[in-house]
């Protein structure tokens, strides 16, 4: 074994004892810095896809709509029956709508489905509560969770409905009466459901006097199927009047702004490694300093500067590999029980009745990332190699004469 590799390993794992204070605290320092980074990282890559996921739930893979209304959505159907790679589609239709609870007025939008067609496409069947898609009919309506609960509507109760028609016809001298429709049920989709209400095709087509029409198409792809080119594709055949839009597109900014946010949260935690290396570099310049006879030995009897320093990097090379494996076990163990820390962080705190409001942070969905780890384990193991060249720097430069003169 090479001397200043031997040195190194002795200096902070003597034979007398398993290790040094220094070694203990500058290994947990790391092994801090990386677990919290493993654990930011980690449940950020889970939220994103937690939030792609729901974005495809809601608004499917790709979207067909035209600058007013689809008038004959056959033809368009007929185009997407020919084009390989689709799975299968669904119309919608959606506006804004004057909802009377009582003496409260709301403005929700709403989106018209076809209720045989929609669950193949979206997952919305899946965010139902205490309905079905069945109950959906010309008479009834399923309203968004966080609406229901803001305006204090209940399962069964009565609400008329106004369009943008009666205002039509009042300017007409004509009066159209307000639709009485029943709340069906809710659905829950995170912030989708703010304001939001479903309805039957039909229904909507008859509020906005449609006919036929349709705003709009929803597909799904085969598995596999690529999403870009089936949608330029799409786009090649159906022509400039329409527009074709795949949900990572339609959602560019939001996923940037993701993508963003995870870049300068593992910059911002960075800085725990930071201080951590700089606690490692004071502490082998101050050995520096109380070994100068000992490196002044060294040198005297033939051993080179280049050892010395190499010497010094390296036992920041060994903090690093420690602090980095610890680390990224403590970070997998706390995930792993992530749920029981947030049951008793909620204790601690008394969130217990806010259950309603955090309920999406009952259970913090995570996603490991091989390369975050890489990542994280390079930056790591990095930094305590750099805090260890300062210090190997100034012992290069001990002066054997002067170090053995002084240091009797």
């Amino acid at each position: 074994m090479n001397w200043s590799i031997y040195l190194a390993y002795k200096s902070l794992f003597p034979s007398q004892r398993r290790f040094t204070s220094f070694t203990a605290m500058s290994i947990i320092g790391v092994m801090l810095g990386v677990a919290v980074l493993v654990v930011v990282q980690s449940v950020m890559n889970g939220l994103q896809t937690d939030i792609k996921h729901n974005m495809v739930q809601i608004q499917g893979e790709i979207r067909i709509e035209e600058k007013n209304i689809i008038e004959h959505p056959r033809d368009i159907e007929e185009k997407l029956r020919t084009t390989p790679g689709i799975d299968s589609y669904a119309p919608y239709t959606y506006g804004v709508i004057m909802m009377m609870h009582g003496d409260t007025p709301i403005f929700p939008v709403v989106k018209g489905i076809d209720r045989e067609r929609e669950s193949q496409v979206t997952g919305i069947e899946g965010m139902l509560q205490l309905c079905s898609l069945n109950d959906l009919d010309d008479d009834c309506v399923i309203i968004g969770e966080q609406l229901a609960s803001r305006s204090g509507i209940q399962i069964g109760d009565n609400v008329e409905i106004y369009t943008p028609l009666a205002l039509e016809a009042l300017q007409k001298d004509e009066i159209i009466f307000p639709r009485d429709i029943r709340i069906a049920g809710y659905f829950s989709a995170n912030h989708y459901d703010q304001n939001a209400i479903l309805c039957s095709l039909s229904l909507m087509q008859d509020l906005y006097a449609m006919g036929e029409g349709v705003h709009g198409f929803t597909l799904k792809l085969q598995e596999g199927q690529p999403l870009e080119k089936i949608a330029q594709q799409l786009q090649n055949i159906l022509g400039e009047e329409y527009r074709v839009t795949d949900w990572v597109h339609g959602n560019s900014e939001l996923l940037f702004a993701l993508r963003w946010e995870k870049t300068m949260m593992f910059f911002v935690l960075l800085f725990i490694l930071l201080v951590a290396s700089f606690s490692i570099s004071s502490t082998l310049i101050t050995n520096v300093i109380r070994k100068r006879r000992e490196i002044g030995l060294i040198v005297a009897i033939g051993g080179s500067r280049y050892g010395v320093a190499r010497c010094f990097s390296l036992q920041g090379f060994f903090i690093g590999i420690c602090g980095t494996l610890l680390g990224i076990l403590v970070g997998v163990t706390v995930l792993y029980y992530r749920d029981y820390v947030i049951r008793f962080v909620r204790w601690a705190l008394n969130w217990e009745g806010a259950q309603n409001y955090l309920v999406q942070f009952v259970h913090l969905p995570v996603e490991y990332n091989v390369n975050d780890f890489l990542i994280i384990s390079l930056f790591s193991i990095l930094i305590c190699i750099i805090s260890g060249i300062i210090p190997g720097y100034k012992a290069a430069q001990v002066n054997p004469a002067e170090a053995l003169r002084y240091e009797q």
